[in-house]
Order: structure tokens, then C-alpha cells, then sequence
């Protein structure tokens, strides 16, 4: 099974290397790397096309896509859908430009698809760095939480091909939940998916979401109650999270 992986990147000077490098350092690379650029005002272009060479000498093809603005569409999912619309692979990977990965993750990732043909989606737990220097475990837990907060760490699920061709691809609509959504979505067609026990990824803390946590409970509740409209429970998550400022 091939593995595509796709990183969008915009303004990600300080942090892309240290992304790509963790992608060279795998015990399993993936056949294909795909960058989508959100024309970015620093050096991120350059240092991406700085590394095609060393990522081609690791047989991983490797290309830069321009990120299109599509109107009406929000960024952060828009470049997301663009990336997928590229690839090619049968396992899908995405590797935000802030976060890395542990040597081994592609290795167990793809074994893990591979010991169980049947799941569309694999997740594992992550490590989160907080913004004063403390780590935080993520791990995967059960989907019926959704109308209460996101069971899955985003950056720790893998997805095959196979499954955004049958749900289709993140909702342009959303800025910041466009990923609570799709695990919504997820859970809905009842497909199987499989939990690893190790943590594989590494997060940066203090991303677009924590940063506008406002608009972000906002579309959590939003989502929360298109997916379940009679349920209270997106309205006490709602409630919960402005009190505590989460």
C-alpha cells in the first residue's frame, strides 16, 4: 500500500524543516510528498524547494502545489482538499507544517493497515506541546464523545483513499472544525477503524484554533448540531468550553 503525504504550509519558515526532516528520518518513507504552498511572505517556497532534491534522493516524489483561493472556501480545508485531489497513494497522511513525526510512524501506520485490510481509518495517540514547554498525551478515544468534544487528535488519524472517495473530502465552510466535522461524518457511515496504543505524532501547541477559540466553539456547536439535532450535548460541551475559555 502506497502512503501519499501532504503538508500545507503557509508562512511556515520556523517550522517546515524540522517537518521535512522528520519525513526523511522514517523507517517507512511514503512514495509521494505533496506541498500545498499558501503563497506564503517568507522564505517557506524556497526552503521547499530547496529539499525536492534530498526528498528525491530518498525516493519519495515529491512537488510543490500553489494553493488556489477559491472563493467562499476557507484555507485551511481548501488546501487540504486541493492536496488530496493530488494524490495518488492508497493511505493518506496529513502532516501540518508545525508538527513531526516519530521514525517509526509511517512504518507502523502502514503495517497496521496492512495487518487489518478492512479499516478506512487508523489513529493514534499524540504528543501535544503546550506553549509553556509541557507536553500533554492526546488519545484516540470512543466516537460516541462527539457531541462533546473531538475523540481523535487530527494530526494522529490516517485515513485511506478509499474512505474520502466514499464521505468525500472537508467542508470549505468551516475555518477551524472542518476536521471535527469529517470525523463526524466518519462515524456516521460506521466505518471500521483501528487504534494504536503508541503516540507517533508530534504537535505544536498554540495553533489557528487556540488562537480564535471563540469562532471555534462556535462552529463546534454548529457542527455538532447538524449531526445530532436533538441531542443537548453539543449545547453543554458549548456551554462548558466558554466557561472554562476553552
Amino acid at each position: 500500500m502506497k502512503i501519499s503525504l501532504i503538508s500545507i504550509c503557509r508562512n511556515s519558515a520556523a517550522t517546515i524543516q524540522r517537518c521535512i526532516d522528520s519525513v526523511l528520518q522514517q523507517k517507512h518513507k511514503p512514495q509521494e510528498y505533496i506541498f500545498v504552498e499558501g503563497q506564503s511572505e517568507d522564505r517557506t517556497l524556497e526552503l521547499l524547494e530547496e529539499n525536492l532534491p534530498q526528498l528525491g534522493a530518498a525516493s519519495i516524489e515529491s512537488r510543490i502545489l500553489i494553493q488556489k483561493r477559491i472563493p467562499g472556501e476557507a484555507g485551511i480545508p481548501s488546501a487540504w482538499n486541493q492536496g488530496l485531489n493530488a494524490a495518488r497513494g492508497d493511505i493518506v497522511a496529513l502532516l501540518n507544517s508545525d508538527d513531526w513525526y516519530e521514525p517509526d510512524c509511517l512504518q507502523k501506520v502502514h503495517a497496521g493497515f496492512v495487518a487489518n485490510p478492512d479499516i478506512e481509518a487508523l489513529v493514534c495517540p499524540i504528543h501535544l506541546h503546550l506553549t509553556t514547554g509541557k507536553q500533554k498525551l492526546l488519545a484516540p478515544r470512543c466516537l460516541c464523545l462527539l457531541p462533546l468534544l473531538m475523540p481523535w487528535p487530527h494530526p494522529g488519524s490516517f485515513f485511506k483513499a478509499t474512505a474520502y472517495r466514499q464521505l468525500g473530502l472537508y467542508d470549505t465552510r468551516y475555518s477551524i472544525s472542518a476536521d471535527y466535522d469529517f470525523i463526524w461524518r466518519y462515524h456516521r457511515s460506521k466505518l471500521p477503524w483501528l487504534a494504536l496504543p503508541e503516540a507517533l505524532v508530534h504537535m505544536e501547541g498554540g495553533g489557528f484554533a487556540n488562537s480564535n477559540r471563540s469562532p471555534a466553539r462556535q462552529e463546534t456547536l454548529a457542527i455538532a448540531r447538524r449531526h445530532a439535532p436533538y441531542s443537548p450535548l453539543p449545547y453543554l460541551a458549548y456551554a462548558l468550553r466558554k466557561l472554562s475559555g476553552r
